[in-house]
């Protein structure tokens, strides 16, 4: 069959992968001038099944409001995003109630876990690199109240047999060395065994190449215009240069997903949320952390990416407004300040890349993976902060979906038409 992908994201390549290994004639095409040069250019890094939670959690209304008269919120809610969120907002609202929220919460764990499975296999088929690391991930955490209620939240990933273990004191530094400086800051973390962290931007490029070694073509510096529905099915997409027919279509373009579906006549709840980080040569310094942090009271992660360090945090709801705010990234150098105070001299601020990326976040948190309701079109968006630990999974669900395989866990729960 042939098949057009629309965006070369880490949603994008790995689904184009996936289908070329089916053997379908494969054709994907991105705006972009390569691979992940938006949303999955220059994440976290964190490869997180631990951090399956929504970001909606009971009491999000309070911090979206509060976050109007602060410059330091972990969540920003501009004035101008919000006609276009009334709706979406509300069911977002909702989804915070806890058991939904729990819910959420499995659906997420269950996806993200089923994925490191497939990254795995896919790291002993394929000599790929992406400065990936298997060390873990820790929380840190500057108040007891904060600690002990993700302690109790994780206890529901067990459910998903992952591990978690609180540690505090000594055994803090002997999960993380790198924190002896600032230990008397915090009362302790909780450490996650089984998380990874990656390049995503190189994870991506990598498997781009191996796509190509199946057959895939990859259309750059090409921007969709329309997509045509004709009865029941989309018949081509429109491009300024020029037209893509194809047996069937998949929509991995990430937040923009909604605008392109919507020319087709598809409504796809996805709103963008705006992520700021800091990419940091280490320039000779060797004090950083073995694996990525996670500052709960930032809500923000650094991670230790080959000879950088990445720094990316914060939730920012503006439209598809993705302009750098200078006390966004503020946040970000002072939490790096904050924990690494040590590294200071060691950086050059000129060779400091910041950037933003909008995030695809669906209302309750899981992405839309499947068949939609026009009939040769097909979806893989909406994964929000968890593109790089869901990608693996997502695509190789969708590939079984199209081949009509059995899938390894239940497609259902990911669908479009649960809404």
């Amino acid at each position: 069959m042939k098949i057009t992908v629309i965006g070369a994201g880490l949603l994008g390549v790995t689904t184009a992968y996936f289908l070329a290994k089916d053997g379908h004639e494969v054709d994907v095409i991105d705006r972009a001038n390569g691979p992940a040069m938006e949303t999955s250019f220059a994440n976290a890094g964190m490869l997180t099944p631990s951090m399956a939670d929504p970001w909606n959690a009971p009491g999000i209304l309070g911090t979206l409001l509060s976050s109007f008269f602060s410059a330091h919120s972990s969540f920003k809610l501009r004035a101008k995003a919000i006609p276009s969120m009334i709706g979406w907002g509300l069911t977002f609202l909702n989804n915070s109630r806890k058991p939904l929220y729990l819910n959420n919460l499995h659906r997420s764990a269950a996806l993200a876990c089923y994925s490191m499975d497939i990254l795995a296999n896919l790291n002993e088929e394929l000599d790929i690199h992406y400065d990936g690391i298997t060390t873990g991930s820790l929380k840190v955490f500057r108040d007891q109240n904060s600690l002990n209620k993700l302690a109790k939240l994780s206890e529901h990933l067990k459910d998903h047999d992952m591990t978690f273990r609180v540690v505090k004191g000594d055994a803090l530094l002997e999960v993380e060395p790198s924190l002896a400086p600032v230990a008397h800051n915090l009362c302790g973390g909780v450490y996650f065994p089984e998380d990874h962290a990656g390049n995503a931007y190189l994870f991506t490029c990598e498997i781009e190449k191996e796509a190509r070694k199946l057959g895939v073509n990859f259309h750059y510096g090409i921007d969709v215009q329309k997509m045509v529905k004709e009865g029941s099915k989309v018949s081509r997409i429109i491009t300024a240069s020029n037209e893509f027919l194809a047996d069937s279509f998949v929509l991995a373009a990430g937040s923009y997903s909604t605008l392109i579906a919507k020319s087709a006549g598809l409504f796809v709840p996805i709103r963008p949320a705006k992520g700021y980080s800091l990419t940091v040569p280490l320039n000779g310094w060797n004090g950083g952390p073995r694996m990525p942090l996670i500052d709960d009271g930032f809500h923000a992660a650094i991670s230790p990416l080959g000879n950088v360090l990445r720094v990316a945090g914060t939730a920012e709801f503006a439209g598809y407004d993705r302009s750098l705010t200078r006390d966004r990234l503020d946040n970000l150098y002072h939490l790096l300040d904050e924990i690494y105070p040590g590294f200071k001299p060691f950086i050059d601020t000129d060779k400091v890349t910041e950037w933003a990326g909008l995030r695809p976040l669906t209302a309750d948190g899981s992405p839309f993976i499947g068949k939609t309701e026009i009939e040769n079109l097909y979806i893989n968006a909406g994964h929000g902060p968890l593109g790089w630990t869901m990608a693996a999974g997502s695509a190789k669900m969708l590939a079984d979906i199209i081949a009509n395989r059995r899938t390894t866990i239940d497609p259902k729960p990911y669908s479009l038409g649960r809404y």
